[in-house]
């Protein structure tokens, strides 16, 4: 006869009689000392294991739905923000459902009437991983083991049914507002747009790890204000700087995706670029033009004299009307774009009506050919040093590098400060 631990939880929803509730109330520990009473309580337990597991999935679309399980939910650090963020998931969501060239789905989990977990699967025209088109999952939020099995399972069969064999995340879409990778250190930085952000108490990517989920990429994020880069001292004489308007940078759209497209797409795990991305940014820079000032009219350029090609780039500028968390290298000699460093400035302060003083490091293209003259660097310091000095931006913050980037690594973290770290998983999916 073996012993048997059972559950006061257990006790009160079998069917007993008023002696076998009263000895089950008085002992801790049991033996089974009737077969009625075991029967009763296995029967019982059964149930409870099948309470706790029944975990339905279900696709989601419409707007008011997705909104509530979002509210519900969601995980935001600042909750003041997070109407606006489900807003902007939500805005996303609508346009790629209609989109001929994209595919997006929504799954929720529901226990027992209870929101339980949501996911994001797509296959966006643009993404790519290591140069070739790779379904996606990102916003995944799972409160318990069978939840997040459920609704990975779900995902893997959007893969198999579009014919994929491998799926990768999280990849938060919108970029401007989700980013990519679990966060697992840095929850006490700011909020930055564009940077992933999760629950730090979430267990979400050790559920994936048992589901056969591998770590793939690492991604850090660094703090680089106001370092100026030894490198950006020297600068070829046939480089030029220049911050450009709004309509200057959309005109040069075509060199702009050109350039990313030679430079990144072969070789990075994952790149979210393309016309979207580019549009994406051209919308934030719009937002951000009606709330940045110029906070130093007096500033005095002789400042940075020293500085290659500041005062050339300063004496160039509109700066009433040029962007200036964008700054772009062109040849001299042909006038054509060799290379870009576009910042991203954080609309989370945007949205909570602060000061724009936060910007995102987001992305930084410099021409094959064009490697080794100084050209990031010089970039880099310009750009930083005008829109702190004239802007009053005051925190940088170098996103998403990822650890395989042997430039960037050597380029970036010899003048920074780590700040966060960020993890992408991938599974390969087998077709059955």
């Amino acid at each position: 006869m073996s012993e048997e631990i059972i559950p006061t939880s257990i006790i009160e929803h079998c069917y007993l009689t008023t002696n076998e509730k009263r000895f089950f109330s008085l002992n801790t520990n049991y033996i089974s000392h009737n077969k009625h009473l075991r029967k009763l309580y296995k029967m019982e337990l059964i149930t409870q294991k099948k309470q706790v597991q029944s975990v339905k999935v279900v696709e989601v679309s419409k707007p008011a739905q997705i909104r509530k399980i979002l509210t519900e939910l969601l995980y935001v650090p600042n909750e003041a923000l997070k109407p606006k963020i489900v807003s902007e998931i939500i805005t996303f969501y609508q346009h790629k459902s209609i989109s001929p060239e994209d595919e997006i789905v929504m799954f929720a989990a529901i226990r027992n009437e209870t929101w339980v977990g949501f996911v994001i699967c797509q296959i966006d025209q643009d993404f790519r991983s290591y140069g070739m088109r790779c379904p996606t999952f990102g916003w995944l939020h799972a409160q318990n083991f069978e939840a997040c099995k459920s609704l990975m399972g779900e995902c893997e069969k959007f893969v198999k049914v579009h014919k994929f064999k491998k799926l990768r995340g999280p990849i938060n879409y919108p970029k401007k507002v989700g980013g990519i990778g679990f966060q697992t250190e840095g929850f006490t930085a700011p909020m930055m747009s564009g940077v992933s952000f999760n629950d730090p108490d979430s267990s979400v990517l050790e559920y994936l790890k048992d589901l056969g989920y591998k770590i793939d990429s690492k991604y850090s994020c660094v703090d680089t204000f106001m370092t100026t880069w030894k490198k950006g001292k020297k600068l070829d004489d046939n480089i030029m700087a220049r911050f450009l308007s709004l309509d200057e940078i959309k005109a040069l759209k075509p060199q702009i995706l050109q350039l990313a497209q030679q430079s990144f797409y072969a070789v990075l795990a994952d790149a979210a670029g393309g016309k979207d991305r580019f549009d994406e940014i051209m919308e934030i820079y719009d937002q951000a033009s009606k709330k940045v000032k110029i906070v130093n009219p007096d500033f005095d350029p002789q400042t940075y004299a020293d500085m290659p090609g500041f005062l050339d780039t300063w004496n160039a500028a509109d700066l009433d009307n040029i962007v200036s968390t964008c700054v772009f290298g062109f040849d001299k000699r042909t006038g054509k774009l060799v290379g870009v460093l576009m910042c991203q400035p954080n609309l989370y302060q945007l949205w909570a009506d602060e000061p724009l003083t936060h910007m995102n490091v987001d992305t930084v293209i410099i021409k094959k050919e064009y490697a080794g003259k100084g050209i990031f660097s010089a970039l880099h310091n310009i750009g930083k040093m005008l829109s702190a000095a004239v802007y009053g931006y005051d925190y940088y913050e170098g996103t998403t590098i990822w650890a395989n980037n042997d430039r960037a690594i050597k380029s970036i973290f010899p003048h920074s400060t780590p700040l966060r770290t960020h993890f992408v998983v991938q599974k390969r999916i087998l077709r059955k």
